[in-house]
């Protein structure tokens, strides 16, 4: 199950930016919030394959059972700047940056074919270094290791933020 996944915005303290979007009928296809969406014949579907992606990217901001009908649902729509959280396919400790992949709908790989977006944090870094001449003399390391959540930031030309801004 995916957990709620937006974290915070670079831009400051901004809101996600939230849309009503078309999905079909839970009993078509169940979602759960925070899962990653493709805009897929005119409705909104859990991303479901590593794919060439040009604005066609939203992340679920409601859970759809098979009781839901058809209709407009809460979407957030990544923007720059704006930072989610996604569980890693295998733990890892890649670099602030690097690039992330499709592996499902709530899961990221650092290996694929076609990017979907990047790097921002993890809690594999190490917390600041001690300062000694303030009484804090620990040292606390230079080495990043493996974390299964990271924080990531979408590509713009993936997001359907790149649909609505033309």
């Amino acid at each position: 199950m995916a957990s709620y996944t937006y974290n915070k915005s670079l831009s400051g303290g901004r809101e996600p930016l939230r849309l009503l979007v078309l999905f079909a009928a839970g009993a078509t296809t169940t979602v759960e919030r925070g899962e990653i969406l493709e805009l897929s014949g005119g409705v909104f579907l859990p991303l479901n394959a590593d794919q060439a992606m040009a604005g066609i990217i939203a992340i679920a901001d409601h859970t759809i059972t098979s009781a839901h009908l058809g209709g407009y649902y809460p979407v957030i729509i990544p923007r720059p700047g704006d930072v989610f959280d996604y569980d890693l396919a295998t733990a890892g400790n890649p670099v602030r940056g690097a690039s992330l992949y499709w592996v499902s709908s709530t899961t990221i790989a650092e290996a694929g074919t076609n990017v979907l977006g990047e790097v921002y944090d993890h809690s594999g870094y190490p917390q600041q270094q001690g300062n000694a001449d303030v009484g804090d003399g620990a040292g606390r390391g230079t080495t990043i290791v493996d974390a299964k959540r990271i924080s990531m930031t979408f590509l713009r030309a993936v997001s359907y933020y790149a649909v609505l801004q033309g």
